[in-house]
């Protein structure tokens, strides 16, 4: 089980920085994968009183709070409007809507997970992310990087006239993925991202090669396989669209 020997809800991103700082302390987020961790922490930080939990829409693009759930951003009109169906069906499969009521797109993303299906879908959609520190950068930038330590506030995706879809393979419906894919038809054809590989998601294009693993839930072939399978699912279902 979890433990801290505090509990701080920050007025300002400079104070949250400053207590994040220190490899004693942590971050919250929605709590849903760090509270399966048998770690002890000084002090969690809460980042609840920072305005970070709305979807704003902007004229150029989504402008997402590193607080907002996963539910709501499974659920957002406006987004389903400008994306279809793309970010239900990257989502519906995580655990269950009370664990989406819960976890957070930050930490969901700063969390880094191989087998994470929001970072696949962003991936493609040339997502930025907003942090107090080290200011503006791009979701696969970020994805490169060491841990910085820094404070995520805003995810920006821009509402750009893309064709995507997203395709996942599970053992269970609410099973973490074997392999999950995104991708998106551009002028110069079809870009994939891919993650589960079991490693973090990452970007290719059509005839680019994309490296995988092994583990407990499937071997690298076995993977290199299910990518073609689902690569040309994605293709159908963007050109009949």
């Amino acid at each position: 089980m979890i433990h801290f020997e505090n509990y701080v809800r920050p007025e300002s991103f400079e104070e949250a920085y400053e207590l994040n700082r220190s490899f004693r302390n942590v971050i919250a987020g929605g709590m849903m994968w760090l509270h399966l961790s048998d770690a002890n922490y000084d002090t969690c930080i809460d980042l609840c009183d920072l305005g970070l939990d709305k979807i704003e829409e902007e004229e150029d693009c989504f402008r997402i709070g590193a607080m907002v759930s996963l539910s709501d951003v499974e659920n957002n009109e406006a987004m389903k409007e400008c994306f279809g169906s793309a970010f239900k069906d990257a989502l519906k499969h995580i655990v269950g809507v009370q664990f989406r009521n819960g976890a957070t797109i930050g930490g969901s993303i700063c969390a880094k997970l191989g087998f994470s299906d929001i970072i696949t879908m962003l991936l493609p959609l040339e997502c930025r992310l907003i942090f107090h520190k080290q200011g503006e950068i791009s979701l696969e930038e970020f994805l490169s990087q060491k841990n910085q330590r820094d404070i995520l506030k805003y995810v920006l995706i821009p509402k750009k006239k893309v064709k995507i879809a997203f395709e996942s393979v599970r053992m269970t419906y609410t099973d973490l993925p074997v392999l999950n894919v995104c991708g998106v038809k551009k002028e110069d054809g079809f870009h994939f991202a891919v993650g589960a590989r079991p490693n973090i998601a990452v970007l290719a294009k059509e005839d680019e090669t994309v490296s995988f693993g092994s583990n407990q839930r499937g071997s690298k072939e076995y993977r290199e396989h299910l990518y073609e399978v689902l690569k040309k699912r994605i293709k159908d279902a963007l050109e009949e669209d």
